[in-house]
């Protein structure tokens, strides 16, 4: 059952990785917005100098991925974070 969860790639020079997650925080240009399983898309900037937070699926706490900017889109129940870091 995947109804509490979706996917998140992180691609970033360093590679890329697909995680399972029940929700994401991203900082944009014009605030922070939470990301959960079945969101509408979207496609935002990444603000400089900010963090990408995540709940992985199977922890019980978040995790904090520190950026230096990027491109943040969701559609089909899958969120795509390209990164500088």
């Amino acid at each position: 059952m995947r109804e509490n969860h979706f996917d998140l790639e992180i691609i970033s020079p360093m590679g890329s990785q697909v995680l399972e997650v029940e929700w994401i925080e991203v900082e944009g240009l014009n605030g922070c917005f939470l990301v959960g399983p079945g969101h509408s898309p979207l496609v935002s900037v990444i603000k400089k100098g900010n963090s990408l937070l995540y709940k992985k699926v199977g922890l019980d706490d978040g995790v904090e991925l520190f950026v230096s900017g990027g491109i943040f889109s969701v559609e089909n129940n899958k969120a795509v974070a390209i990164l500088d870091f």
